[in-house]
């Protein structure tokens, strides 16, 4: 490769290429990629450049370096969600293999303007706020902010917030069984704070995905998620 686009810094133009290199590697089950000597033989540029550019793919979780022995693919196949169902849809994290939950945190705060309405409380009142890490093969992949009624959320206890889904929850504790749930997916840039908790650079596609849990008696939690792009999937089956 020796042709580049002065307008644009040779490590991104590079960068763009290893994506490719590395996404063929990782289907064709090659664990180690292309050293960095190799790379500079392909790409005719200085070893800077090259760092640049695989460091890219290293803050993409892409690659990741480890001393003395190389660079590696640790691209995953993404997680999937069916939102055809809506067991389907708030269970179907919970029969992954190699996932986990950690529990960020649980406690009493005055209702934010908005979700007042959505759970019809007064504003200020209080309610109950849940922010849980979802993680596959230790990758954090999802943080969870919610906001339910305080009668329900004080009563879940720690080791439940961590094992079971909500709808589970609603169902198999409260005995209530869900009639709907609303959701809104968009597409967002993780700010300084989600890029923290994700393990993605600054700017990194997000799904940002807000929800709302319905029973008889109405709206019982709402909130939003925060999906590493990079890592997740929603899959729809539509028919006439």
């Amino acid at each position: 490769m020796g042709n580049y686009n002065t307008q644009i810094p040779k490590y991104v133009q590079i960068a763009d290429s290893l994506r490719e290199k590395a996404d063929e590697m990782h289907k064709g089950g090659k664990e180690r990629f292309l050293s960095d000597d190799e790379l500079i033989k392909m790409f005719g540029v200085s070893r800077m450049t090259i760092r640049q550019a695989v460091q890219v793919l290293v803050e993409e979780g892409l690659l990741k370096r480890i001393q003395g022995k190389g660079t590696f693919i640790v691209r995953k196949d993404k997680l999937k969600t069916d939102i055809a169902k809506l067991d389907t849809f708030f269970q179907g994290w919970y029969f992954e293999k190699n996932f986990k939950v950690e529990l960020l945190y649980r406690g009493s705060v005055p209702c934010p303007e908005g979700i007042d309405v959505k759970l019809g409380v007064k504003p200020g009142d209080e309610v109950y706020r849940v922010k849980r890490l979802r993680l596959s093969k230790d990758i954090p992949v999802v943080l969870d902010d919610r906001y339910l009624l305080k009668k329900y959320g004080e009563q879940i206890t720690d080791e439940e917030y961590i094992n079971y889904s909500f709808s589970h929850l609603f169902f198999n504790k409260f005995n209530m069984s869900l009639s709907e749930g609303e959701i809104e997916i968009e597409a967002v840039l993780a700010d300084q704070k989600i890029s923290e908790v994700l393990e993605v650079s600054v700017g990194s596609p997000i799904l940002y995905r807000s929800v709302d849990l319905k029973v008889k008696e109405g709206c019982v939690l709402t909130g939003a998620s925060s999906y590493r792009g990079d890592m997740y999937k929603y899959k729809s089956v539509l028919s006439l």
